[in-house]
């Protein structure tokens, strides 16, 4: 039923959640994991002081192109140990990390990689913070076409 399955996963404790259940299903079903990290574009707003010109504008870019490289290497890091530790317990799985935005991302990966099944943590936010940050979970859902196991996280 089930030969490759996505976890999209940012490094935070949410994503964590979601990993035994999808490794489960993986064992249960020999499918392959597919691990993503998806980089955001840095927020302009946060750096607007440093771009609005001057001598200040061509430093502030190379530290946001720094910045976004680190989160790279790190994503790329965490996902390669991650692979390891999954491989010891028998687990086929592949990782990417790409810059973009999150849910598109992820919805392009599954169309490119014949993804069937989506693994993902819901933060369970509700009202003005999800009307402000949106909601990756639901986007995937929305837009995905392939099926979601979603695991609301918990604060740990």
């Amino acid at each position: 039923m089930y030969s490759r399955i996505l976890v999209p996963h940012d490094g935070s404790s949410f994503a964590e959640q979601v990993l035994p259940h999808a490794v489960d299903i993986a064992k249960r079903f020999e499918a392959e994991l597919h691990l993503l990290e998806v980089i955001p574009p840095p927020n302009p707003a946060v750096f607007a002081s440093d771009l609005e010109g001057g001598a200040g504008a061509p430093l502030a870019i190379e530290a946001i192109d720094e910045a976004q490289e680190e989160l790279r290497n790190q994503g790329r890091e965490r996902l390669q140990t991650l692979a390891n530790e999954l491989g010891a317990q028998g687990v086929k799985t592949v990782w990417t990390v790409t810059d973009g935005d999150p849910a598109h991302e992820i919805v392009a990966y599954c169309a490119k990689n014949q993804i069937d099944l989506v693994a993902m943590a819901s933060h369970g936010r509700t009202g003005l913070i999800r009307a402000i940050l949106g909601s990756v979970t639901d986007s995937v859902l929305r837009n995905g076409g392939h099926p979601v196991l979603v695991v609301k996280a918990s604060e740990d």
